[in-house]
């Protein structure tokens, strides 16, 4: 048995720390600004693609769309861009399509686009 052929939420969960690493340093890649953040900014985007990529693994949509859903209340309550949310969830897209399996990015993606809009297209990070 092969990666393609295993289970998506357990090849996606298998790598959640590769994935949040791999969108964390090419979002710091299109955006050298971050590094204003220092590295406690980027400690915490890290960690933050963490929750975002478990929070897909499950593959499950309302439980997404509530991880979505508390991300921009967060956002909204501390005064951070929403733009930034956006820019994780295309990061992620791209991510997904670039480092999984074929059968694991397609319903990752499928889940982030339904929610986020951002899964769609072949555009990546």
């Amino acid at each position: 048995m092969n990666d393609a052929e295993r289970d998506p939420r357990t090849v996606i969960t298998e790598a959640l720390g590769m994935l949040s690493l791999v969108a964390t340093r090419r979002l710091y890649e299109e955006q050298p600004a971050l590094w204003d953040l220092g590295e406690h900014g980027r400690a915490r985007t890290l960690e933050d693609f963490g929750h975002h990529f478990r929070a897909i693994a499950a593959l499950d949509e309302p439980a997404f769309r509530r991880h979505v859903d508390y991300c921009v209340s967060l956002f909204d309550q501390r005064g951070f861009p929403r733009r930034w949310l956006d820019d994780a969830w295309r990061t992620m897209a791209g991510v997904l399509r670039d480092e999984l399996p074929a059968p694991a990015a397609e319903s990752a993606l499928a889940t982030l686009d339904a929610v986020t809009g951002a899964g769609a297209g072949g555009g990546g990070g």
